[in-house]
């Protein structure tokens, strides 16, 4: 998946929102889109080489890898900017709602 790709899919989440409010979390957009490509290129990474190696002589001898320690900074990293992104998305669906308030009863 390349970065454009994720961009554009995360972007098309806040179809509808204020142009001016998208221009200032462009730069997040952007960001969570890096890290989102770079998880799946650790994933990939993970899958072939597991996050622990086990000795073959002595299975009680481990070694951390460093993709173990990588994997878990950029997923931390990306579900903040997630959930800052899903936040100001959240605002504006509530925002949405209070504004049919005035047509209830």
């Amino acid at each position: 998946m390349e970065v454009k790709q994720e961009y554009e899919r995360i972007k098309a989440l806040f179809t509808g929102i204020d142009e001016k409010q998208l221009e200032l979390i462009d730069g997040t957009i952007w960001e969570a889109a890096r890290l989102r490509v770079e998880l799946d290129d650790l994933y990939e990474i993970v899958k072939k080489s597991g996050l622990v190696a086990v000795s073959t002589k002595n299975p009680s001898m481990q070694k951390e890898l460093p993709v173990s320690k990588m994997i878990i900074k950029v997923r931390a990293n990306y579900l903040n900017y997630i959930a800052k992104l899903s936040n100001i998305l959240g605002k504006n669906i509530e925002d949405d709602d209070n504004d049919l308030s005035d047509y209830e009863d």
